[in-house]
Protein backbone atom coordinates (compact mmCIF):
# COMPACT_ATOMS: atom_id res chain seq x y z
CA UNK A 1 0.00 0.00 0.00
CA UNK A 2 2.47 2.46 0.93
CA UNK A 3 4.67 1.43 -2.77
CA UNK A 4 1.80 2.66 -4.40
CA UNK A 5 1.44 5.78 -2.97
CA UNK A 6 4.88 6.51 -3.24
CA UNK A 7 4.63 5.20 -6.91
CA UNK A 8 1.89 7.45 -7.38
CA UNK A 9 3.52 10.29 -6.13
CA UNK A 10 6.22 9.64 -7.77
CA UNK A 11 4.62 9.91 -11.17
CA UNK A 12 2.62 12.94 -10.07
CA UNK A 13 6.24 14.90 -9.41
CA UNK A 14 7.34 13.83 -12.86
CA UNK A 15 4.25 14.91 -14.80
CA UNK A 16 4.80 18.64 -12.63
CA UNK A 17 7.94 18.81 -13.98
CA UNK A 18 7.66 17.78 -17.69
CA UNK A 19 7.37 21.01 -19.22
CA UNK A 20 4.06 21.43 -21.03
CA UNK A 21 4.24 21.30 -24.96
CA UNK A 22 2.75 23.68 -26.83
CA UNK A 23 1.49 23.27 -30.28
CA UNK A 24 0.62 26.23 -33.15
CA UNK A 25 -0.57 25.62 -36.46
CA UNK A 26 1.69 27.07 -39.19
CA UNK A 27 -0.18 27.98 -42.16
CA UNK A 28 2.86 29.71 -43.86
CA UNK A 29 4.22 26.29 -44.13
CA UNK A 30 1.10 24.11 -45.43
CA UNK A 31 -1.69 23.50 -47.60
CA UNK A 32 -4.66 21.12 -47.20
CA UNK A 33 -7.41 20.44 -48.97
CA UNK A 34 -10.50 21.60 -50.18
CA UNK A 35 -8.92 24.76 -51.47
CA UNK A 36 -5.46 23.93 -51.51
CA UNK A 37 -4.58 25.97 -54.74
CA UNK A 38 -5.91 28.99 -56.01
CA UNK A 39 -7.53 29.73 -59.52
CA UNK A 40 -4.24 29.96 -61.13
CA UNK A 41 -3.09 26.45 -60.39
CA UNK A 42 -0.07 28.00 -57.51
CA UNK A 43 -0.32 27.45 -53.80
CA UNK A 44 0.33 30.43 -51.58
CA UNK A 45 3.39 30.28 -50.03
CA UNK A 46 4.83 27.67 -51.97
CA UNK A 47 6.70 27.06 -55.40
CA UNK A 48 5.68 24.11 -57.91
CA UNK A 49 8.10 22.98 -60.90
CA UNK A 50 8.24 20.17 -63.22
CA UNK A 51 5.16 17.84 -63.69
CA UNK A 52 3.96 18.62 -60.68
CA UNK A 53 0.15 19.95 -60.56
CA UNK A 54 -1.85 21.90 -58.11
CA UNK A 55 -5.04 21.53 -57.84
CA UNK A 56 -8.05 22.19 -55.39
CA UNK A 57 -8.19 18.73 -54.12
CA UNK A 58 -4.44 17.62 -54.15
CA UNK A 59 -1.09 18.21 -54.91
CA UNK A 60 -0.17 15.65 -58.14
CA UNK A 61 3.59 15.70 -57.38
CA UNK A 62 4.53 12.94 -60.52
CA UNK A 63 1.56 11.65 -62.54
CA UNK A 64 1.06 8.01 -63.62
CA UNK A 65 3.49 8.52 -66.96
CA UNK A 66 6.93 7.13 -67.55
CA UNK A 67 10.16 9.74 -66.48
CA UNK A 68 8.23 11.97 -65.02
CA UNK A 69 9.29 14.43 -62.11
CA UNK A 70 7.89 17.01 -60.01
CA UNK A 71 8.70 19.17 -56.95
CA UNK A 72 7.42 21.95 -54.20
CA UNK A 73 8.98 23.73 -51.93
CA UNK A 74 8.06 26.20 -49.20
CA UNK A 75 8.55 29.42 -49.77
CA UNK A 76 9.24 30.57 -46.15
CA UNK A 77 11.69 29.50 -43.78
CA UNK A 78 10.69 27.59 -40.62
CA UNK A 79 11.99 30.42 -37.85
CA UNK A 80 9.19 29.84 -35.62
CA UNK A 81 10.55 27.10 -33.76
CA UNK A 82 13.14 24.77 -33.70
CA UNK A 83 10.93 21.60 -33.23
CA UNK A 84 8.19 21.00 -35.45
CA UNK A 85 5.65 18.38 -36.15
CA UNK A 86 4.03 17.49 -39.68
CA UNK A 87 1.21 15.79 -40.56
CA UNK A 88 0.33 14.78 -44.20
CA UNK A 89 -1.74 12.59 -45.99
CA UNK A 90 -0.73 10.72 -49.38
CA UNK A 91 -2.02 8.55 -51.96
CA UNK A 92 0.41 6.45 -54.54
CA UNK A 93 -1.88 4.65 -57.22
CA UNK A 94 -0.96 2.53 -59.92
CA UNK A 95 -2.51 0.01 -62.38
CA UNK A 96 -0.02 -2.68 -62.06
CA UNK A 97 1.48 -4.72 -59.14
CA UNK A 98 4.65 -2.94 -59.04
CA UNK A 99 5.14 0.55 -59.08
CA UNK A 100 8.09 3.24 -59.24
CA UNK A 101 9.69 5.07 -58.33
CA UNK A 102 8.65 7.16 -55.52
CA UNK A 103 8.21 10.35 -53.17
CA UNK A 104 10.23 12.19 -50.61
CA UNK A 105 9.98 14.30 -47.83
CA UNK A 106 12.43 16.79 -47.64
CA UNK A 107 13.55 19.40 -44.79
CA UNK A 108 16.84 21.05 -46.20
CA UNK A 109 18.58 24.24 -45.54
CA UNK A 110 18.34 25.46 -49.06
CA UNK A 111 15.05 25.08 -51.72
CA UNK A 112 15.60 22.12 -53.41
CA UNK A 113 15.46 21.91 -57.50
CA UNK A 114 14.97 19.39 -60.13
CA UNK A 115 17.07 16.43 -59.87
CA UNK A 116 18.02 12.54 -59.74
CA UNK A 117 16.74 11.59 -56.13
CA UNK A 118 12.88 11.16 -56.45
CA UNK A 119 12.51 14.42 -58.58
CA UNK A 120 14.69 16.75 -56.06
CA UNK A 121 18.98 17.02 -56.28
CA UNK A 122 21.14 15.17 -55.00
CA UNK A 123 23.97 16.35 -51.97
CA UNK A 124 21.10 18.38 -50.14
CA UNK A 125 21.97 19.52 -46.82
CA UNK A 126 19.05 18.32 -43.92
CA UNK A 127 16.56 15.44 -43.64
CA UNK A 128 15.00 13.13 -46.64
CA UNK A 129 12.21 10.69 -45.80
CA UNK A 130 12.04 8.34 -48.93
CA UNK A 131 8.88 6.48 -49.68
CA UNK A 132 10.59 3.99 -52.42
CA UNK A 133 8.17 1.26 -54.19
CA UNK A 134 10.51 -0.12 -56.85
CA UNK A 135 13.11 -2.79 -55.49
CA UNK A 136 16.23 -1.66 -57.03
CA UNK A 137 19.04 -4.09 -55.20
CA UNK A 138 16.46 -6.85 -55.15
CA UNK A 139 15.99 -7.47 -51.64
CA UNK A 140 12.16 -7.98 -52.68
CA UNK A 141 11.53 -5.36 -49.57
CA UNK A 142 9.75 -2.68 -51.33
CA UNK A 143 7.55 -0.54 -51.06
CA UNK A 144 9.90 0.96 -48.31
CA UNK A 145 10.18 4.16 -45.82
CA UNK A 146 13.99 5.07 -45.32
CA UNK A 147 15.05 7.90 -43.61
CA UNK A 148 18.86 10.19 -44.61
CA UNK A 149 20.46 12.55 -43.24
CA UNK A 150 23.29 14.15 -45.82
CA UNK A 151 25.18 16.76 -44.60
CA UNK A 152 25.89 17.99 -48.42
CA UNK A 153 28.74 15.79 -49.49
CA UNK A 154 26.78 12.57 -50.14
CA UNK A 155 25.01 10.92 -52.82
CA UNK A 156 22.40 8.46 -52.72
CA UNK A 157 22.88 4.78 -53.88
CA UNK A 158 19.83 4.48 -56.37
CA UNK A 159 21.10 0.58 -56.57
CA UNK A 160 20.97 -0.43 -53.30
CA UNK A 161 17.89 2.15 -52.45
CA UNK A 162 20.04 4.15 -50.21
CA UNK A 163 20.24 0.82 -47.74
CA UNK A 164 23.33 2.16 -46.22
CA UNK A 165 23.05 5.39 -45.96
CA UNK A 166 19.97 5.35 -44.16
CA UNK A 167 19.52 6.04 -40.77
CA UNK A 168 16.60 4.08 -40.10
CA UNK A 169 13.87 2.29 -42.02
CA UNK A 170 10.97 0.13 -42.06
CA UNK A 171 8.60 -2.20 -44.70
CA UNK A 172 5.08 -0.44 -45.18
CA UNK A 173 3.23 -1.17 -48.46
CA UNK A 174 1.88 2.53 -49.55
CA UNK A 175 0.42 1.83 -52.61
CA UNK A 176 -3.41 1.33 -53.75
CA UNK A 177 -4.83 1.78 -50.44
CA UNK A 178 -8.10 2.06 -50.01
CA UNK A 179 -8.22 5.55 -47.46
CA UNK A 180 -4.91 8.31 -47.70
CA UNK A 181 -2.72 7.05 -46.06
CA UNK A 182 -1.42 9.16 -42.49
CA UNK A 183 2.23 10.21 -42.02
CA UNK A 184 3.27 11.68 -38.78
CA UNK A 185 6.91 13.73 -38.40
CA UNK A 186 7.86 14.79 -35.45
CA UNK A 187 11.12 16.39 -34.59
CA UNK A 188 11.45 17.31 -30.95
CA UNK A 189 14.64 17.90 -28.37
CA UNK A 190 16.33 15.96 -31.22
CA UNK A 191 14.70 13.20 -31.36
CA UNK A 192 13.05 11.87 -34.97
CA UNK A 193 9.66 9.94 -34.86
CA UNK A 194 7.75 9.12 -38.15
CA UNK A 195 4.51 7.30 -37.24
CA UNK A 196 2.44 5.88 -40.33
CA UNK A 197 -1.30 5.24 -40.97
CA UNK A 198 -1.14 2.02 -43.39
CA UNK A 199 -5.00 3.72 -44.77
CA UNK A 200 -6.61 0.10 -44.50
CA UNK A 201 -9.48 2.06 -42.67
CA UNK A 202 -10.80 5.63 -42.48
CA UNK A 203 -10.12 6.01 -38.76
CA UNK A 204 -6.39 6.87 -37.79
CA UNK A 205 -3.86 4.40 -35.94
CA UNK A 206 -0.20 5.67 -35.79
CA UNK A 207 2.36 2.13 -35.79
CA UNK A 208 5.80 3.44 -35.52
CA UNK A 209 8.25 3.18 -38.03
CA UNK A 210 11.10 5.30 -37.41
CA UNK A 211 12.52 6.81 -34.42
CA UNK A 212 15.62 8.29 -34.55
CA UNK A 213 17.99 10.46 -31.32
CA UNK A 214 20.72 12.75 -31.41
CA UNK A 215 19.51 14.31 -35.02
CA UNK A 216 20.84 17.71 -35.92
CA UNK A 217 18.57 19.16 -38.75
CA UNK A 218 19.62 22.76 -39.67
CA UNK A 219 18.20 25.94 -38.35
CA UNK A 220 15.39 27.68 -40.33
CA UNK A 221 15.07 25.43 -42.82
CA UNK A 222 12.89 24.74 -45.72
CA UNK A 223 9.85 22.41 -46.35
CA UNK A 224 9.86 20.24 -49.56
CA UNK A 225 8.37 17.76 -51.21
CA UNK A 226 9.05 15.66 -54.62
CA UNK A 227 8.58 12.22 -56.70
CA UNK A 228 9.44 10.59 -60.04
CA UNK A 229 8.69 7.74 -62.45
CA UNK A 230 10.67 5.60 -64.22
CA UNK A 231 9.97 2.62 -66.71
CA UNK A 232 6.85 1.97 -64.22
CA UNK A 233 4.59 4.94 -62.99
CA UNK A 234 2.12 5.96 -60.27
CA UNK A 235 0.43 8.65 -59.29
CA UNK A 236 1.40 10.56 -56.55
CA UNK A 237 -0.70 13.26 -54.58
CA UNK A 238 -0.43 14.81 -51.37
CA UNK A 239 -3.88 15.70 -50.32
CA UNK A 240 -2.79 17.80 -46.58
CA UNK A 241 0.69 18.82 -45.59
CA UNK A 242 -0.07 20.48 -42.11
CA UNK A 243 2.98 22.00 -39.97
CA UNK A 244 2.91 22.57 -36.23
CA UNK A 245 5.38 24.45 -34.57
CA UNK A 246 6.13 23.12 -30.77
CA UNK A 247 7.07 24.94 -27.99
CA UNK A 248 7.97 23.73 -24.36
CA UNK A 249 7.22 27.66 -23.05
CA UNK A 250 4.09 29.45 -23.73
CA UNK A 251 5.60 32.73 -26.15
CA UNK A 252 6.05 35.61 -23.53
CA UNK A 253 3.30 38.83 -24.25
CA UNK A 254 4.00 41.72 -25.18
CA UNK A 255 5.38 43.67 -22.36
CA UNK A 256 2.77 46.46 -20.88
CA UNK A 257 4.61 50.51 -20.77
CA UNK A 258 5.45 51.79 -17.32
CA UNK A 259 2.63 54.57 -15.87
CA UNK A 260 5.31 57.19 -15.89
CA UNK A 261 6.42 56.37 -19.30
CA UNK A 262 2.68 56.46 -20.17
CA UNK A 263 1.55 59.28 -19.17
CA UNK A 264 4.70 60.99 -20.47
CA UNK A 265 3.70 60.03 -24.25
CA UNK A 266 0.14 60.65 -23.73
CA UNK A 267 0.83 64.48 -22.41
CA UNK A 268 3.17 64.97 -25.34
CA UNK A 269 0.54 63.79 -27.65
CA UNK A 270 -2.34 66.37 -26.19
CA UNK A 271 0.86 68.91 -26.85
CA UNK A 272 0.63 68.06 -30.22
CA UNK A 273 -2.39 68.18 -31.13
CA UNK A 274 -3.14 71.60 -29.37
CA UNK A 275 -0.50 72.37 -31.66
CA UNK A 276 -1.63 71.48 -34.83
CA UNK A 277 -5.42 73.13 -33.85
CA UNK A 278 -3.25 76.36 -33.21
CA UNK A 279 -1.38 75.74 -36.94
CA UNK A 280 -4.88 75.25 -38.55
CA UNK A 281 -6.85 78.46 -37.34
CA UNK A 282 -4.12 80.41 -38.37
CA UNK A 283 -4.01 79.07 -41.95
CA UNK A 284 -7.99 79.14 -41.98
CA UNK A 285 -7.64 83.29 -41.40
CA UNK A 286 -4.68 83.66 -43.60
CA UNK A 287 -6.34 81.26 -46.46
CA UNK A 288 -9.81 81.75 -46.30
CA UNK A 289 -10.80 80.79 -49.54
CA UNK A 290 -8.19 77.67 -49.31
CA UNK A 291 -9.20 76.12 -46.19
CA UNK A 292 -11.31 73.44 -45.59
CA UNK A 293 -14.73 72.96 -43.64
CA UNK A 294 -14.76 71.65 -40.32
CA UNK A 295 -16.72 68.80 -41.29
CA UNK A 296 -14.83 67.99 -44.60
CA UNK A 297 -13.14 65.12 -42.91
CA UNK A 298 -16.60 63.55 -41.22
CA UNK A 299 -17.51 60.23 -43.85
CA UNK A 300 -20.64 60.12 -42.06
CA UNK A 301 -21.56 63.22 -44.04
CA UNK A 302 -20.76 61.03 -47.33
CA UNK A 303 -20.74 57.86 -46.78
CA UNK A 304 -23.43 55.65 -44.87
CA UNK A 305 -22.05 53.77 -41.74
CA UNK A 306 -22.66 49.95 -41.44
CA UNK A 307 -25.35 50.38 -38.79
CA UNK A 308 -27.73 52.65 -41.20
CA UNK A 309 -27.23 50.90 -44.24
CA UNK A 310 -28.38 47.53 -41.85
CA UNK A 311 -31.55 49.57 -40.97
CA UNK A 312 -32.18 50.51 -44.34
CA UNK A 313 -32.01 47.32 -46.00
CA UNK A 314 -34.15 46.11 -43.07
CA UNK A 315 -36.82 48.73 -43.75
CA UNK A 316 -36.77 47.67 -47.62
CA UNK A 317 -36.95 44.23 -47.23
CA UNK A 318 -39.78 44.66 -44.59
CA UNK A 319 -41.59 47.09 -47.17
CA UNK A 320 -41.16 43.94 -50.25
CA UNK A 321 -42.76 41.69 -47.86
CA UNK A 322 -45.47 44.08 -46.91
CA UNK A 323 -46.21 44.31 -50.51
CA UNK A 324 -45.76 40.68 -51.06
CA UNK A 325 -48.31 40.04 -48.73
CA UNK A 326 -51.10 42.37 -50.03
CA UNK A 327 -50.90 41.21 -53.46
CA UNK A 328 -51.14 37.52 -52.03
CA UNK A 329 -54.21 39.09 -49.59
CA UNK A 330 -56.11 40.43 -52.78
CA UNK A 331 -55.44 36.68 -54.59
CA UNK A 332 -57.13 34.95 -51.90
CA UNK A 333 -60.06 37.02 -51.59
CA UNK A 334 -60.61 36.48 -55.67
CA UNK A 335 -59.79 32.85 -54.85
CA UNK A 336 -62.57 32.55 -51.57
CA UNK A 337 -64.69 35.10 -54.13
CA UNK A 338 -64.94 32.45 -56.58
CA UNK A 339 -65.44 29.46 -54.31
CA UNK A 340 -68.39 30.97 -52.92
CA UNK A 341 -69.96 31.43 -56.59
CA UNK A 342 -68.86 27.81 -57.38
CA UNK A 343 -70.72 26.54 -53.80
CA UNK A 344 -73.60 28.49 -54.64
CA UNK A 345 -73.93 27.14 -58.15
CA UNK A 346 -73.18 23.56 -56.33
CA UNK A 347 -76.29 24.13 -54.00
CA UNK A 348 -78.73 25.57 -56.19
CA UNK A 349 -78.09 22.53 -59.00
CA UNK A 350 -78.94 20.49 -55.84
CA UNK A 351 -82.05 21.85 -54.52
CA UNK A 352 -83.14 21.19 -58.07
CA UNK A 353 -83.35 24.70 -59.99
CA UNK A 354 -81.55 25.74 -62.57
CA UNK A 355 -78.26 27.96 -62.20
CA UNK A 356 -79.21 31.39 -62.96
CA UNK A 357 -76.77 32.78 -65.96
CA UNK A 358 -75.40 36.54 -66.96
CA UNK A 359 -76.94 37.53 -69.97
CA UNK A 360 -74.64 38.06 -72.74
CA UNK A 361 -73.37 41.04 -74.64
CA UNK A 362 -75.98 40.69 -77.31
CA UNK A 363 -78.67 41.04 -74.65
CA UNK A 364 -79.83 37.42 -74.14
CA UNK A 365 -82.25 36.64 -70.90
CA UNK A 366 -81.19 34.69 -68.26
CA UNK A 367 -82.43 31.00 -68.60
CA UNK A 368 -85.34 30.26 -66.51
CA UNK A 369 -85.85 27.37 -64.12
CA UNK A 370 -87.64 24.25 -64.64
CA UNK A 371 -85.20 22.70 -67.60
CA UNK A 372 -85.20 19.18 -68.53
CA UNK A 373 -84.48 16.90 -65.99
CA UNK A 374 -81.77 14.12 -66.33
CA UNK A 375 -84.28 11.23 -67.28
CA UNK A 376 -85.97 13.41 -70.22
CA UNK A 377 -82.31 14.00 -71.14
CA UNK A 378 -81.70 10.51 -71.61
CA UNK A 379 -85.04 9.83 -73.30
CA UNK A 380 -84.63 12.01 -75.61
CA UNK A 381 -80.83 10.58 -76.72
CA UNK A 382 -82.27 7.49 -76.58
CA UNK A 383 -84.53 8.39 -78.97
CA UNK A 384 -82.08 10.36 -81.35
CA UNK A 385 -80.20 6.56 -80.92
CA UNK A 386 -82.63 4.85 -82.59
CA UNK A 387 -83.65 7.21 -85.13
CA UNK A 388 -80.08 7.25 -86.31
CA UNK A 389 -80.30 3.62 -86.15
CA UNK A 390 -83.38 3.70 -88.33
CA UNK A 391 -81.97 5.69 -90.88
CA UNK A 392 -79.18 3.96 -91.54
CA UNK A 393 -81.34 0.69 -92.12
CA UNK A 394 -83.56 2.62 -94.27
CA UNK A 395 -80.15 3.87 -96.52
CA UNK A 396 -78.90 0.46 -96.91
CA UNK A 397 -81.80 -0.89 -98.23
CA UNK A 398 -82.17 1.89 -100.55
CA UNK A 399 -78.65 1.12 -101.87
CA UNK A 400 -79.26 -2.79 -102.27
CA UNK A 401 -82.30 -1.79 -104.26
CA UNK A 402 -80.35 0.67 -106.29
CA UNK A 403 -77.24 -1.79 -107.07
CA UNK A 404 -80.01 -4.53 -108.36
CA UNK A 405 -81.39 -2.37 -110.51
CA UNK A 406 -78.26 -0.97 -111.57
CA UNK A 407 -77.24 -4.70 -112.21
CA UNK A 408 -80.79 -5.78 -114.44
CA UNK A 409 -79.78 -2.95 -116.58
CA UNK A 410 -76.73 -4.28 -117.53
CA UNK A 411 -78.17 -7.57 -118.26
CA UNK A 412 -81.01 -6.43 -119.99
CA UNK A 413 -78.67 -4.69 -122.38
CA UNK A 414 -76.42 -7.14 -122.79
CA UNK A 415 -79.55 -9.34 -123.62
CA UNK A 416 -80.61 -6.81 -126.34
CA UNK A 417 -77.03 -6.82 -127.76
CA UNK A 418 -76.86 -10.87 -128.12
CA UNK A 419 -79.59 -10.79 -130.15
CA UNK A 420 -79.40 -13.78 -133.10
CA UNK A 421 -78.65 -11.61 -136.26
CA UNK A 422 -78.63 -14.41 -138.91
CA UNK A 423 -82.63 -15.29 -138.66
CA UNK A 424 -85.07 -15.05 -141.61
CA UNK A 425 -87.02 -12.17 -141.76
CA UNK A 426 -90.69 -13.84 -141.37
CA UNK A 427 -92.10 -14.49 -138.08
CA UNK A 428 -88.22 -13.94 -136.54
CA UNK A 429 -88.13 -10.55 -137.60
CA UNK A 430 -91.50 -9.76 -136.19
CA UNK A 431 -90.50 -11.23 -133.52
CA UNK A 432 -87.13 -9.12 -132.95
CA UNK A 433 -89.35 -5.82 -133.53
CA UNK A 434 -91.54 -7.12 -130.66
CA UNK A 435 -88.84 -8.35 -128.78
CA UNK A 436 -86.77 -4.63 -128.95
CA UNK A 437 -90.15 -3.17 -127.92
CA UNK A 438 -90.82 -4.49 -124.90
CA UNK A 439 -87.02 -3.83 -124.28
CA UNK A 440 -87.67 -0.10 -124.96
CA UNK A 441 -90.17 -0.16 -122.49
CA UNK A 442 -88.71 -2.26 -119.58
CA UNK A 443 -85.83 -0.10 -120.57
CA UNK A 444 -88.06 3.34 -119.56
CA UNK A 445 -90.07 1.77 -116.60
CA UNK A 446 -86.19 0.84 -115.33
CA UNK A 447 -84.86 4.27 -115.53
CA UNK A 448 -88.58 5.79 -113.76
CA UNK A 449 -87.65 3.05 -111.16
CA UNK A 450 -83.97 4.18 -111.21
CA UNK A 451 -84.37 8.25 -110.64
CA UNK A 452 -86.98 7.61 -107.98
CA UNK A 453 -84.45 5.85 -106.06
CA UNK A 454 -82.17 8.45 -106.57
CA UNK A 455 -84.30 11.16 -105.58
CA UNK A 456 -85.09 9.47 -102.83
CA UNK A 457 -81.34 8.73 -101.69
CA UNK A 458 -80.27 12.10 -102.28
CA UNK A 459 -83.55 13.30 -99.76
CA UNK A 460 -81.75 10.71 -97.23
CA UNK A 461 -78.34 11.70 -97.43
CA UNK A 462 -79.22 15.87 -97.00
CA UNK A 463 -81.81 14.45 -94.62
CA UNK A 464 -78.85 12.54 -92.43
CA UNK A 465 -76.25 15.73 -93.02
CA UNK A 466 -78.85 17.91 -91.57
CA UNK A 467 -78.92 15.48 -88.84
CA UNK A 468 -75.44 15.05 -88.10
CA UNK A 469 -74.76 19.23 -88.14
CA UNK A 470 -78.12 19.53 -85.31
CA UNK A 471 -80.44 21.15 -87.46
CA UNK A 472 -83.86 20.72 -88.21
CA UNK A 473 -85.26 17.79 -90.93
CA UNK A 474 -86.12 19.18 -94.34
CA UNK A 475 -89.72 19.33 -95.16
CA UNK A 476 -89.33 16.80 -97.87
CA UNK A 477 -91.39 13.64 -98.26
CA UNK A 478 -89.62 11.15 -96.48
CA UNK A 479 -89.84 7.44 -97.40
CA UNK A 480 -92.51 5.19 -95.95
CA UNK A 481 -93.42 1.77 -95.36
CA UNK A 482 -96.53 2.06 -98.14
CA UNK A 483 -94.01 3.13 -100.87
CA UNK A 484 -91.14 0.78 -99.69
CA UNK A 485 -93.18 -2.19 -100.15
CA UNK A 486 -94.21 -0.94 -103.57
CA UNK A 487 -91.11 -0.55 -104.61
CA UNK A 488 -90.00 -3.92 -103.96
CA UNK A 489 -93.62 -5.39 -105.42
CA UNK A 490 -92.50 -3.93 -108.36
CA UNK A 491 -89.16 -5.12 -108.83
CA UNK A 492 -90.92 -8.78 -107.90
CA UNK A 493 -92.71 -8.05 -110.59
CA UNK A 494 -90.33 -6.93 -112.90
CA UNK A 495 -87.87 -9.72 -112.82
CA UNK A 496 -90.84 -12.30 -112.78
CA UNK A 497 -91.91 -10.64 -116.33
CA UNK A 498 -87.81 -10.76 -117.07
CA UNK A 499 -87.98 -14.39 -116.55
CA UNK A 500 -91.23 -14.89 -118.42
CA UNK A 501 -89.56 -13.30 -121.37
CA UNK A 502 -86.46 -14.56 -121.39
CA UNK A 503 -88.37 -18.41 -121.31
CA UNK A 504 -90.41 -17.11 -124.44
CA UNK A 505 -87.24 -16.42 -126.31
CA UNK A 506 -85.64 -19.78 -125.30
CA UNK A 507 -88.57 -21.71 -126.80
CA UNK A 508 -89.07 -19.20 -130.13
CA UNK A 509 -85.46 -20.77 -130.17
CA UNK A 510 -86.03 -24.19 -129.98
CA UNK A 511 -88.69 -24.23 -132.33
Amino acid sequence: MHVALVLAMMATLSWAQTPQLHRKFEYKHSFRAPNLAQRDGTIPFWMVSGDAIASMEQLRLAPSMRSRRGIAWNKRVMSESESFEVEMSIKVTGQGRIGADGLAVWYTAQQGTLGPVFGSNDYWTGLGLMFDSFDNDGQKNNPFVSLMINDGTRSYDHHTDGSQQMLSGCQKDFRNKPFPMKVKIEYLKNVLTVLIHDGMTQNTRYEMCIRVENVILPKNGYFGLSAATGGLADDHDILEFSVYSLNTEMPKPPGTMPQAEQQKYDAEFEKQMQDYEKERQRFKEQHPDKAKDDDVDDFAKYFEDATARELRLIYESQNAIHLVMQQMEQKLQAIVQQQNQHTQMINTVRSGGAVQQQPATGGGAPVAGGGFGQEEKNEALQALRELTSGLRDMRTYVNEIYTRTFNMEQKINQGAGAQPQAAGQGQGTVQQVGGATDFATIKNYLESVQADVRHIRANQNNMGQGNAQGGACPDVACLTSTFFLIIVGAQSALIVVLLMFRRGQEKAKFY
